[in-house]
Parts: structure tokens; sequence; C-alpha cells
């Protein structure tokens, strides 16, 4: 992380006024930080092949006391802008955040890319999660209220559903919450709840589109077990998933081996055509978010037949 430090400082005589003026003074820290992902995908089904993934760039600050903004854009995408935000810190209990931000919802699609255990979010999250469901990573416009009361964190927030960087496609606004209960220090209990409709562009009649989810994390001397379960409502189809993983610290914070499953089933009401993807990793910490991760994918439908097997390996140089 690279840190900036402005200084302004102003104490000077004008022509017009022979008075001393008072000294203005600020001294406000800018973290700028920032991580590039370059994939190689090597598959049996698709194109094999080298991807620029991401190259975000994230500028942070304070702008008063109690104030706080963050700025993120991705160069390797477009539109570029995913983050802008204003934190207003009231007290612990009760802070306000508004702006572009990430849908309160979902343990897996609150996590930084950066931060992601395995290459790819899991089925159930990158297909239902609000945001991730219509290409917006996870993002939307709007403000949400956030605190923690003793063990009990939560955030509430309404947004225009529409996505990152769209004005709102109908009258409606949606609705999000996330509740974590933080019983001890290594384990992680919560629930997500999402009550929104969905208009593809202005003018389109606007349809269901409603999700809860459960989530739990478990992390103690190494080990790390997190799982969570999904289920949506759009229009008239209900659709569900989950994923389970577990992992372990063989170096401690340098090299940590991955399992997890992932279940999708697009339509509850259908028969045979649900999705599972078994993931095998490594994670190899070379210095603070720098790392180099391995992937193993096997895809399967919902008769066990493997539909397609993935090797993925993707290197993070960060900042």
């Amino acid at each position: 992380m690279i840190m900036i430090v402005l200084g302004i400082g102003a104490g000077f005589v004008s022509a017009e006024d022979t008075k001393e003026s008072p000294a203005v003074t600020a001294a406000n820290a800018l973290k700028l930080s920032g991580y590039a992902q370059l994939l190689y995908t090597g598959q049996d089904s698709g194109l094999d092949g080298f991807t620029l993934r991401r190259a975000r760039f994230s500028l942070s600050g304070e702008l008063l006391k109690n104030v706080r903004f963050k700025l993120q854009f991705d160069a390797a995408k477009s539109p570029a802008l995913y983050d802008a935000q204003i934190d207003f810190t009231l007290q612990e209990k009760a802070s306000l955040r508004i702006g572009q931000f990430k849908v309160p919802f979902s343990l897996e699609s609150l996590t930084s890319s950066s931060d992601l255990d395995t290459v790819n979010r899991s089925q159930p999250v990158s297909k239902l999660a609000p945001g991730q469901d219509i290409g917006s990573s996870g993002r939307d416009i709007g403000a949400a209220a956030y605190g923690k009361i003793a063990f009990i964190e939560y955030t509430v927030g309404v947004f225009n559903g529409a996505g990152m960087n769209k004005a709102d496609t109908n009258e409606q606004k949606d609705l999000a919450g996330r509740i974590v209960v933080r019983p001890f220090q290594f384990l992680a209990i919560g629930a997500s709840v999402y009550d929104g409709s969905y208009s593809a562009s202005v003018g389109a009649a606007p349809v269901v589109r409603d999700r809860a989810g459960l989530e739990m994390a478990f992390l103690y001397q190494g080990w790390s077990l997190k799982g969570e379960w999904i289920q949506a409502e759009d229009d008239q189809t209900m659709k569900r998933g989950w994923y389970f993983q577990a992992g372990y610290h063989f170096l401690p914070k340098t090299l940590q081996g991955i399992l997890k499953v992932d279940s999708f089933d697009p339509d509850t009401a259908a028969a045979q055509d649900g999705t599972k993807v078994w993931t095998a990793g490594l994670n190899w910490f070379l210095s603070g978010k720098t790392k180099l991760q391995v992937n193993l994918e096997i895809h399967k439908n919902e008769a066990g037949k493997t539909t397609n097997t993935v090797f993925l390996t993707q290197f993070q140089a960060a900042f």
C-alpha cells in the first residue's frame, strides 16, 4: 500500500490586507492501493488462453473528521468506475454510507476479489447475489446504515436495483439487509435478505427479484470452514444454491490448500437442470496480497456426469 500525505498550509499577507492571516492546515492521508490479476485457463470444453482479468486501483481518505471516501476503478473493465462511496462514521453503533458500493448480501459477494480463497466465486453467489446476478460485481447505487452492537454487526440499505453506473429503471426501490453474529472470535454466523424488483430497461414491467441467504465462517489456527445457502425468486422462477469449502494453511501465511463444492439449481420446478462444481486449489502468498493461485475445477450436471474440467492459474500482483 502506498501512503500519500497531502499537507496544505496557508499563512500569507496580501497586498490589500496587511493583517496576518490565520494558518489553515490539513494533513489528510490519501491511501492508494491496487492489484492486477493475470489468469490462464485451460479446459476440456472451451478456449484456452490468458486473460487480464482485473486491474483495480483504489483511492481512499478522510474528507472531514468522521467523513471518509473511497473511489475504485478497474482499468481492465468498461465502465471503469466500481466504487464511489462516502462514509459518515458517526459512532460504532450507527454509521451511514452513500454512493455506489457493494450490496450488503452474502459473505463471498462482499469479499474483495483480491481476497477470494478460490479463483472464481461459487455458482450460487455469482448467479444469485444482488449485483452479481446482473453483472455489476455485487454493486449498486444507494444508501446504507451499518454498525456494531456488542457481538452483532448489521447493515440495512436501499438501492436502485439497476446495478452500478446505471440510473434506476423503475419507480420502486430495493431493500437489502445483512446481520452477522460473532459469538466467538473464530466464528461468524449471518443472514441476508433482499426485497427487490427488476426492470431490464426503462418502461419495462418490473418483476420480482427477492433473495434470502444464510452464511457461516469458522477460522481457527490455520483452519477455515465457510459455507452459504441462497434462495432466489426471479419473476415466477425459484432458484437455489449452496457452497461449502474447507481450507488449511500448510505453511502459516504462505501456503494454503482449499477444497470446495458448490451447487446451483436455476429452476427448482424443473428436473435435471442443476450443476455442481468441485474445486481443489492451492494459494501461495508471496508478499501481502501478492499471490499465486492454482485451481482445478470439475463441473458436473445433476446426473453426475462431468461436463468440463478446468485448470486455472492466476497471478495477483498487489500494492
